[in-house]
C-alpha cells in the first residue's frame, strides 16, 4: 500500500488515469494476501474518481475496486451491484475486455449469495468473451470461479474438472497466486469425492507454495482445507490445530465471511469430539454472522450441524426444527448431498429416540442418496448407523456383516473415526454371537485406534468428551474379561479326578492373571484426563486474549459480589459473568489448539490402522504389580464398577486381585443412596432447629446407612477383616457417598478402617508413589468478611506449627496465596466455597479479592503436601466423560498436592472448628493425613453422632 500512498495527486487527466490503474493493480494484488490493503487501495481510488468526475474510465475502475473491497468485507450483494455498474461503464467506453473482466469476481459473489443459476450464466458469458478476445488468464479465472460455483452446488465432479482446467491455464500464464487457488479448490472437490490421499497431496503442495510466495490468506485456506480433510479422516489433533491457525489468519485479515465459515468448521470438530454445548455456541454465532452477510449455502450446512448437535444434547424438538430449516434451504438449492445429510441426521435423531425402524429406513435412504451423489464417505457413515441399529434390535449376524463391509470401505477412505466405530460395532456383534476371539480382536483394535487419537488431543475437556462417546469397546472388553475370569474361577473350583497340585497352581495363576485384567479393564476409562495431566505437569501460561478475559472476569466477580453484599445482585451482570466464563474457556481451548504438542509425539499417518499391542506395551495400561508393591499386609484398594445393572468390585491386596461379582443391583444401590442422602441433608441448614429430634434423626440416618452398607459393603467385608487401611475408588454414581458413615448395625466403617479415596486406580498409584512431605511449613488463609469463624480457624491452625503463616480477613487474598503456596507443606483454606454444577471448572473458593476457581487452582505450583479445603461442598465434582470428575479436588491434585481433604456437604462452623483442631493436632504429631482424619472423625463422633456432622470430610489421593 506504500506505493499508493506515495502517488502524487495530480490534476493532469493522464496522470490521474495512470494513478487509477496503479491503484486498481494494487487492489487486486492485495486481495488474497492483504485484504485490508486492497480495501485501502479501493478507498483511495474512490477519492480519486470523486476528484475527476469527468473521467469515466477512472469511475469505472473505482466501481471495480469498490466491489473487490465489498468482497473482502463479505458484502456480496453490494459487490454484484458495483461490478454491474463497472461493466456498464466499460461497455459504454467500448472496452469489452474490461467489461468481461469485471464479471469474473461476480461469479463468486453470486455463488456466495446462493444465486447459482445466475452465477453459471454469468460465468459462461464471461468465458465466451475471453475466448473470443484471446485472454487466457481471464478465462482461467472464470474457470476457477465456475469450479467454486459447482462446489457450492455440490457437483464435485464438475468442480474438479473446472479446477483442473483452470490450473493448467494459470500455469501457462505463470499466475502462481491463482494456481494455488485452483489447487485448493481441486483438493476440496477430490476430498468431497472421497479421494482423500490425492486431496492430501494437493493440499500439501498448496500450503508449501502459498508459504513460499508469501500468500497468507491462501496459506490459511490451504490449512483450513487440510484440516477439514483431517477431520473427515478422524485425525482430530491435526484438524483442530489447522482450523485454529486458519481462523486466526482470517480474524487478523478482517475477513468476516471466512471467519464465520471457520467458526462453523471448528464447531464441526467439536461436534465430532462430542464437545456439544461448545459446538452449539459456535454454530449459533456462525449462523448470526452468515445471516448478516447473506450466506444461504453456508447457513444450510450450519443449520444441519446445529440440528445434529441438538439431537446429541437430547433436545429432539429444537433438533427437528433446525433440520426442517436445513431441509428447506437445501430444497431451495436443489442440493442432493444436503438432502442426504439431512436424512442421516434424522436417522441419528431417531437413534436417540430409540426408534430402530425409523433409523433403518432413514439411514438406508441416506446411504442411497449419498451413493447416487458419488459421496462414498457419507454412504459409509449411513451404513454404519444401519449396522448399529441391526445390532440393537438383536440381529447380530446382519449387523456383523454390514459392519465388516463398512469397515473395508472406511479403510479404503482412510476414515479413522469411521473405522473406530465399525471395529467397535464388529466386536460387539461378534460378542453377541459368542465369538469371543473375534470380539476381542476387533474391540482391542478399536481401543488401540481410539487411544492413538485420544493421547494427541489438546486439553482435558476434549479428551473427556471424546472418551464419553467411545466407551462401548471398553465396556465390551470388560464384559469379555469378566466372562473369562468367571469361567477360570469355576474351572479351578470344580473337582476333577486325577487333578495334580501342579494343575491347580496353573489354574490359580490363570485366575490371578485374569483378575488383574478385569481390574485393568475396570479402570481403563477412570479419570484418564487427570492421570495424563499428572504425568504432563502444568500447562503453558495465558496469551494476551486469555489474560484480558481473565481480568474482565475478576472485575465482574468483584462487581457482582459488591451488589450481592448490598442485597441486589444484577441478573444481567450474572449473565455477563457466565458469558465471560464460557468465552475464557473457549479462548484457553483455542490457545491450546494453536500451541505445538508439548510431548513432541507425532501423529501416525491417517492411512495407518494401529496394531493391537500387548498389555505390557500399552502406555496407559495400569501397572498392577507396581500397585501391589505399594501395599502393606494390612492395606487394600477397593475398586467399584458397574456392568449393566450389576454392581461389582475388585479388591487389590499385596498378594493379588480378587473380583467380587453381583454385589447388588444398581437401581437398588441408587435408591438406597438417595434415601441415605435425604437423612444427611436433614441437617444441611443447621442442627439448632432440630436439636430435640437429633436422637431420632441419628437412628433414621443409621438405618438408611445400614441398608446402603448391606448393598455396597457387606458382600466385601469378609475379604477385608484384616485390612486396616483402605483406598476406595468409587465408580460414577457412588462418588460423593460417605463410605466412612456406612454402618453394619454395630459400628461405622470409619471405626473399622482408615479410609481414603482416589478417582481412579492409576491416580491412586501415583498418589501412593508420592507420599506427602512432612507437615512443617503451614500456610493458612481465612476469609472472614463473610465467614467470621474462618479467620479464627486459620489463626488456630497456624498456631499449632512453628513455621506457619496466617492471612485472614482482607489479607486472605489470591495474591498472598500465589506468593506463599508454593513453599507450604500444608495449605489450609477456610472460606466460602461454591460448587458450580453448570460449569465445574468455575467451582470456586472465595478469597478476599476474588474467587480461586478450579481452573485457576490448577495453575498453582504446590509441593507434594496436604491441601485442606475447609469450606462447603469442596469435594463435589461434575461428570466429564467416563468417570472423569471435574472440581476443586481435581484442581489441587493437578496443581501438585499429594493429598486433598475436602467436604461432601455443608458442615456446621463450630463442629468444623473442633474437627480441624483435632485433625491438625494429630498431623502435627506426625500422623499421616488419613490417620489424622480418622482420629478427628472418632473424636467428633462421640460428641456429634449424626453422620452429617463427622463424615462429610474425605481424604483424596492416598493415605
Amino acid at each position: 500500500m506504500s506505493a499508493a500512498a506515495n502517488l502524487a495527486n495530480t490534476a493532469d487527466p493522464a496522470g490521474a488515469l495512470a494513478q487509477a490503474w496503479a491503484l486498481k493493480q494494487q487492489c487486486y494484488a492485495a486481495w488474497s494476501s492483504e485484504p485490508p490493503c486492497a480495501a485501502l487501495a479501493a478507498d483511495a481510488l474512490g477519492r480519486l474518481a470523486a476528484a475527476h468526475p469527468d473521467e469515466p474510465e477512472i469511475g469505472a475502475l473505482a466501481q471495480w475496486t469498490a466491489a473487490v473491497a465489498c468482497l473482502t468485507r463479505g458484502r456480496m450483494a453490494d459487490a454484484v451491484l458495483r461490478l454491474d455498474q463497472s461493466a456498464a461503464a466499460w461497455q459504454a467506453l467500448g472496452r469489452p475486455l474490461e467489461a468481461a473482466q469485471t464479471q469474473v469476481p461476480k461469479v463468486m459473489a453470486l455463488s456466495m449469495l446462493g444465486r447459482h443459476e445466475q452465477a453459471a450464466a454469468c460465468g459462461s458469458q464471461a468465458l465466451a468473451a475471453f475466448v473470443a478476445l484471446g485472454d487466457r488468464a481471464a478465462a482461467a479465472k472464470v474457470g476457477l470461479n465456475l469450479g467454486s460455483l459447482q462446489m457450492r452446488r455440490d457437483d464435485y465432479a464438475a468442480a474438479a474438472g473446472h479446477y483442473r482446467q483452470a490450473a493448467v491455464l494459470f500455469a501457462r500464464v505463470r499466475d502462481t497466486e491463482h494456481s494455488v487457488m485452483a489447487d485448493i479448490g481441486l483438493g476440496d472437490a477430490l476430498a468431497a469425492l472421497g479421494d482423500f490421499a490425492e486431496a492430501g497431496r494437493i493440499y500439501a503442495r498448496a500450503q508449501m507454495r502459498a508459504g513460499h510466495h508469501g500468500l497468507p490468506l491462501l496459506q490459511a485456506m490451504a490449512d483450513e482445507s487440510a484440516a477439514l480433510l483431517d477431520l473427515a479422516r478422524g485425525a482430530y489433533d491435526a484438524a483442530l490445530a489447522g482450523l485454529e491457525r486458519s481462523r486466526r489468519v482470517y480474524a487478523r485479515l478482517d475477513l468476516p465471511q471466512h471467519s464465520a465459515i471457520a467458526e462453523k468448521q471448528l464447531a464441526d470438530a467439536y461436534l465430532a469430539l462430542r464437545l456439544l454445548p461448545e459446538a452449539l455456541a459456535l454454530y449459533d454465532q456462525a449462523l448470526a454472522t452468515m445471516a448478516a452477510l447473506d450466506m444461504p449455502d453456508d447457513r444450510a450446512w450450519t443449520s444441519l450441524q446445529r440440528g445434529r448437535t441438538l439431537a446429541a444434547l437430547a433436545q429432539p424438538g429444537p433438533a427437528a426444527q433446525a433440520l426442517d430449516e436445513a431441509t428447506a434451504q437445501f430444497d431451495a438449492q436443489d442440493s442432493a448431498p444436503g438432502r442426504a445429510a439431512v436424512a442421516l441426521a434424522r436417522a441419528e435423531l431417531a437413534w436417540a429416540a430409540d426408534d430402530n425402524a425409523a433409523v433403518l429406513a432413514l439411514a438406508a435412504a441416506a446411504e442411497a442418496a449419498y451413493a447416487e451423489a458419488g459421496l462414498p464417505e457419507g454412504a459409509a457413515r449411513a451404513a454404519a448407523l444401519q449396522a448399529a441399529a441391526l445390532l440393537r434390535q438383536g440381529d447380530a449376524d446382519a449387523s456383523r456383516g454390514l459392519f465388516q463391509r463398512t469397515l473395508d470401505q472406511a479403510r479404503a477412505l482412510q476414515a479413522l473415526s469411521l473405522q473406530m466405530r465399525c471395529l467397535a460395532g464388529l466386536g460387539l456383534a461378534a460378542l453377541a454371537q459368542g465369538d469371543r476371539a473375534a470380539a476381542a480382536r476387533a474391540l482391542q483394535a478399536a481401543v488401540d485406534q481410539f487411544e492413538a487419537q485420544w493421547r494427541l488431543l489438546p486439553g482435558d475437556e476434549l479428551r473427556g468428551a471424546f472418551l464419553a462417546d467411545h466407551l462401548a469397546p471398553y465396556e465390551g472388553l470388560l464384559s469379555l474379561a469378566l466372562a473369562e475370569h468367571g469361567e477360570a474361577v469355576q474351572a479351578a473350583a470344580s473337582p476333577r479326578a486325577g487333578r495334580t497340585g501342579r494343575s491347580d497352581r496353573i489354574k490359580r495363576a490363570r485366575c490371578a492373571v485374569l483378575a488383574a485384567q478385569v481390574l485393568r479393564r475396570l479402570d481403563a476409562v477412570r479419570a484418564r484426563a487427570l492421570a495424563e495431566r499428572l504425568r504432563q505437569g502444568p500447562l503453558s501460561g495465558d496469551d494476551d486474549a486469555t489474560a484480558a478475559l481473565r481480568t474482565r472476569l475478576q472485575w465482574l466477580h468483584r462487581r457482582l459480589q459488591r451488589q450481592a453484599d448490598e442485597g441486589a445482585p444484577s441478573a444481567a451482570l450474572a449473565d455477563a459473568l457466565h458469558d465471560t466464563e464460557r468465552a475464557l474457556l473457549e479462548q484457553m481451548r483455542r490457545q491450546r489448539l494453536a500451541a505445538p504438542d508439548p510431548s513432541g509425539q507425532a501423529r501416525p499417518p491417517a492411512t495407518e490402522v494401529p496394531t493391537p499391542l500387548p498389555a505390557a506395551a500399552r502406555p496407559d495400561e495400569l501397572d498392577v504389580p507396581a500397585l501391589q508393591a505399594q501395599l502393606g499386609a494390612a492395606d487394600a484398594v477397593v475398586v467399584y464398577g458397574r456392568q449393566g445393572e450389576e454392581l461389582l468390585a475388585c479388591i487389590v491386596r499385596r498378594g493379588g486381585v480378587q473380583v467380587c461379582r453381583r454385589l447388588a443391583r444398581w437401581d437398588e444401590v441408587q435408591a438406597a443412596w438417595r434415601l441415605a442422602r435425604f437423612q444427611i441433608d436433614a441437617l444441611r441448614h443447621g442442627a439448632a432447629p432440630l436439636h430435640s429430634h437429633l436422637p431420632e434423626l441419628v437412628r433414621r440416618a443409621q438405618l438408611r446407612l445400614q441398608a446402603l452398607h448391606a448393598l455396597v459393603w457387606a458382600p466385601l467385608a469378609d475379604h477385608l477383616t484384616d485390612a486396616r487401611r483402605l483406598l476406595l475408588v468409587p465408580c460414577a454414581g457412588l462418588t460423593g457417598l460417605p463410605f466412612a458413615a456406612l454402618h453394619d448395625g454395630l459400628a461405622s466403617l470409619a471405626q473399622h478402617h482408615l479410609l481414603t479415596e482416589a478417582p481412579s486406580v492409576r491416580v491412586a498409584l501415583m498418589g501412593l508413589q508420592r507420599p506427602p512431605v512432612a507437615a512443617r511449613r503451614v500456610l493458612a488463609l481465612g476469609e472472614s468478611s463473610r465467614l467470621p469463624h474462618a479467620g479464627h480457624e486459620a489463626r488456630a491452625v497456624a498456631a499449632l506449627f512453628a513455621d506457619a503463616q496466617a492471612f485472614v480477613g482482607a489479607d486472605a487474598t489470591l495474591a498472598m496465596l500465589h506468593q506463599h503456596a508454593g513453599d507450604a507443606d500444608v495449605l489450609h483454606l477456610a472460606c466460602h466455597a461454591q460448587f458450580r454444577a453448570d460449569n465445574p471448572m468455575f467451582s470456586a473458593l472465595h478469597l478476599a479479592d476474588g474467587p480461586l476457581t478450579a481452573e485457576r487452582a490448577e495453575a498453582l505450583a504446590l509441593r507434594a503436601g496436604v491441601v485442606v479445603l475447609s469450606a462447603c461442598d469442596t469435594g463435589l465434582a461434575g461428570q466429564a466423560g467416563g468417570d472423569e470428575q471435574v472440581g476443586l479436588v481435581r484442581a489441587f491434585l493437578v496443581a501438585g498436592a499429594s493429598r486433598v481433604l475436602a467436604s461432601l456437604w455443608p458442615v456446621d462452623d463450630a463442629v468444623t472448628a473442633t474437627f480441624m483442631a483435632r485433625f491438625y493436632r494429630e498431623l502435627q504429631q506426625g500422623r499421616t493425613p488419613t490417620e489424622a482424619l480418622a482420629e478427628a472423625q472418632a473424636g467428633l463422633m462421640v460428641q456429634h453422632p449424626h453422620p452429617a456432622f463427622w463424615s462429610g470430610f474425605v481424604m483424596y489421593g492416598g493415605w
